[in-house]
């Protein structure tokens, strides 16, 4: 597991593999969605481009991040399917590459990349892991 503390780019999730346990890719990452209503501070999925369409891999799988890939506690056909992203900001369309706001030094600027700060987090039943 990656240090509490550690960060990663948007631009690094983006088209990197997701791996299940065993090490066999089951897809590649196509967006990172946020569920402003829930939390507007924490990831709620990464939506997972696959063979059996896209699919929506919650926290709650992520065994890792980092070293180029996603590894995920199960394989592909255990992620619920993607169907709409109604009510999610999926952070690669809705803010890469457009202008924002930046209200402290009051103009418009245009995001390049975001940075995440990843952090352990026990999940119930995750004890053992």
């Amino acid at each position: 597991m990656l240090p509490p503390m550690s960060s990663i780019a948007l631009s690094e999730l983006l088209g990197a593999p997701v791996l299940d346990p065993e090490g066999h890719t089951q897809g590649r990452v196509r967006e990172v969605a946020l569920c402003p209503q829930a939390d507007p501070a924490r990831v709620c999925g990464m939506i997972v481009k696959t063979k059996l369409g896209d699919r929506l891999l919650s926290p709650e799988q992520l065994l890792e991040i980092g070293g180029k890939a996603v590894r995920a506690s199960l394989s592909a056909e255990n992620w619920a399917p993607f169907t709409s992203a109604e009510g999610m900001l999926l952070l690669g369309r809705d803010l890469l590459d457009q202008q924002i706001i930046d209200v402290h030094g009051r103009k418009v600027v245009r995001v390049n990349d975001l940075d995440f700060r990843q952090e352990q987090v026990n999940h119930p039943g995750a004890e053992g892991r």
